[in-house]
């Protein structure tokens, strides 16, 4: 029997204007109001109800993608879902019983809460948006998870030590960030992503690691892979092995955002492969069941499957750009990193009388704010509202003004800032 997985990483940042509650109007997703419910109308819905079409280009049924692929759905868009599109919160929630009635394990898994950079973040911070992100999972899922997805896969043995404390058993990484593999006994020698390694923490801990399939995940993401869904199933049956897991994982979003239609080829992929009689669409906790890792993995560290430079597209000029024009001018990335650093450090210890205060603090780190090519940006913005609220929020339970110390290491980015505030505070 060969075994296939496709896993959709599926995530919104916070949008919320912290001092209101509520999504402000962003028109660059015109038609719709914001980003949220265009990706939800484009994305999320289609997926809980993708159809298949017969010879005649008619509707003759519909699948539930979430209950055939495994996928982590960020709490932010969970709880945004939750609140405007509960059809399709429900949706998702009901794949992962399904997948279990199935396959004896669900499909979903947790993230990381904020989808902040857990190698960049404090020890402190990085436990605790793994805790919040398996609290959440808990909430809405009424299971523990085995599994979390950390945000833009960026990992060091740190993080993945963190992971194993909290009872996390797996998670999934892209196969750059292997560095070598050896079976029980052997030598270290180049890595087959079709099986699962144990990885070793220095704090004598251990998780398994799956990598993805590089080329066939690239497909999907890039290469037009989507356009067919009969030639997608081909592929990927193709990459696997006897006994191995061949698995694709990408940005969710492909599956009818990035790719239009993208769920229609999704779920004619899982009709085919439901038919194929040498072939298993599974997931993760299932597949180990049958076959648990045996091998040891070293990770490459820091790493990120979006950064060819580790983790520097959120603290460094490290070159990566959405832009090749501006390749070279994302100094303000680590200016951005070492102001929200010194305001967290100012602020201590005292967020813990305040969950507001707490959450605006982890909120002004969300990877989206270092992502793009420069700090005027939407989601830079955000963030920079995000610690705008927590400077606010101190100032009231301390009588401490933070904002001089912000805007010092801001330095340059300070125009950014005052433009900000000025729309924030309504002058």
């Amino acid at each position: 029997m060969r075994y296939v997985c496709v896993h959709g990483h599926f995530y919104q940042p916070p949008r919320e204007n912290p001092f209101t509650g509520r999504v402000d109007p962003q028109p660059s997703a015109a038609p719709w109001p914001d980003w949220n419910h265009r990706i939800t109308a484009e994305c999320y819905r289609p997926n809980t109800r993708a159809p298949l079409l017969d010879e005649h280009g008619e509707i003759r049924g519909r699948i539930n993608t979430f209950a055939h692929t495994s996928s982590d759905v960020g709490p932010t868009l969970m709880r945004w879902l939750e609140r405007h599109a509960p059809d399709v919160h429900e949706a998702i929630v009901e794949a992962d019983r399904q997948a279990i009635a199935r396959l004896g394990h669900g499909s979903a898994i947790a993230q990381g809460f904020h989808h902040a950079i857990l190698p960049l973040a404090s020890e402190r911070d990085r436990l605790r948006e793994i805790a919040w992100g398996i609290r959440d999972f808990q909430g809405r899922f009424g299971r523990d998870p085995d599994a979390m997805w950390l945000p833009e896969t960026a990992v060091d043995l740190d993080t993945l030590d963190a992971l194993a404390r909290a009872g996390i058993r797996w998670t999934i990484l892209a196969p750059r960030q292997c560095a070598e593999v050896r079976s029980p006994g052997g030598g270290w020698q180049p890595f087959d992503s079709r099986r699962p390694y144990v990885v070793n923490t220095r704090q004598g801990r251990s998780i398994v690691v799956f990598f993805y399939d590089g080329p066939t995940s690239r497909g999907v993401a890039f290469d037009g892979l989507l356009h067919d869904g009969d030639h997608f199933a081909q592929v990927l049956a193709h990459a696997s092995c006897d006994a191995g897991l061949a698995m694709v994982a990408t940005d969710g979003e492909s599956y009818g955002h990035h790719h239009r239609h993208g769920e229609m080829a999704l779920a004619k992929l899982i009709e085919v492969l439901d038919h194929a009689p040498d072939v298993l669409l599974t997931n993760p906790s299932a597949y180990l069941v049958h076959h648990p890792a045996t091998w040891e993995a070293r990770i490459v560290e820091p790493s990120s499957w979006s950064c060819a430079h580790g983790v520097g597209r959120w603290s460094a000029n490290c070159g990566c750009a959405m832009d090749p024009a501006r390749s070279g001018q994302q100094a303000w990335r680590q200016t951005l990193r070492t102001a929200m650093d010194a305001l967290r450090d100012a602020i201590g210890e005292r967020d813990a009388a305040s969950p507001d205060l707490e959450r605006a603090r982890l909120q002004m780190y969300t990877s989206c704010g270092w992502f793009f090519d420069g700090p005027d940006g939407l989601e830079a913005v955000q963030i920079l509202t995000y610690a705008l609220r927590a400077i606010t929020l101190h100032r009231e339970l301390s009588g401490e003004d933070l904002e001089p110390l912000f805007v010092e290491r801001l330095g340059p980015l300070d125009d950014v800032w005052q433009t900000q505030v000025r729309t924030i505070l309504g002058g």
